[in-house]
């Protein structure tokens, strides 16, 4: 019975278990731009003793279900014009730098910062002007084939609260297992 906490440390590393002194911040939303515009969407994180520690450290950025951008030890990317500044996040600074907005480059966008072992996921809303269309022909804000909608973000917060309870319990399980010294 001893791994049962270990057990639930692990379940909760692979649903982005939240406790610890991790805080993100993120843009208000929506953050309004026009078609053609350069864009930086915040994401703004402290860690619980600085400074940050690079080798701790994963930022990722999603948009419509697929992955922008990447740091874990290098920023990779899979779309042109989207980056991230490694200098920036030895401060703290997660921004999506995004060059040249489209209409395409409108929705939610999803920054999560892991610092081992909590992650925080916070989202912000890119809306996209293009002036050479007329109001009556916007398309919908989402397109039929794309991704199911981003959940509410007051569901990931609650998300993030449950997660933070179940590791304080799971430590309060571990500290009582490893005084307790039984066999079970």
């Amino acid at each position: 019975m001893s791994r049962c906490p270990l057990t639930l440390l692990v379940v909760l590393g692979l649903l982005g278990g939240c406790a610890g002194k991790l805080a993100v911040e993120t843009d208000a939303s929506p953050v309004r731009a026009k078609v053609g515009d350069d864009v930086v969407l915040k994401c703004q994180f402290s860690v619980p003793q600085p400074p940050v520690d690079l080798s701790q450290l994963v930022v990722q950025w999603f948009h419509r279900g697929g992955q922008l951008v990447e740091f874990d030890n290098v920023v990779s990317g899979s779309r042109p014009g989207a980056n991230l500044n490694v200098e920036g996040l030895r401060s703290g600074n997660a921004a999506l730098y995004l060059s040249k907005v489209t209409p395409e480059s409108a929705g939610n966008y999803r920054c999560y910062v892991t610092y081992a072992p909590d992650v925080r996921i916070k989202q912000v809303v890119l809306q996209v002007e293009d002036p050479a269309k007329l109001p009556a022909e916007e398309p919908e804000a989402v397109a039929p084939h794309a991704c199911a909608p981003d959940p509410d973000p007051l569901v990931l917060e609650k998300l993030d609260q449950a997660l933070t309870l179940l590791q304080q319990i799971s430590r309060t399980l571990e500290a009582a297992g490893a005084g307790g010294g039984g066999a079970a």
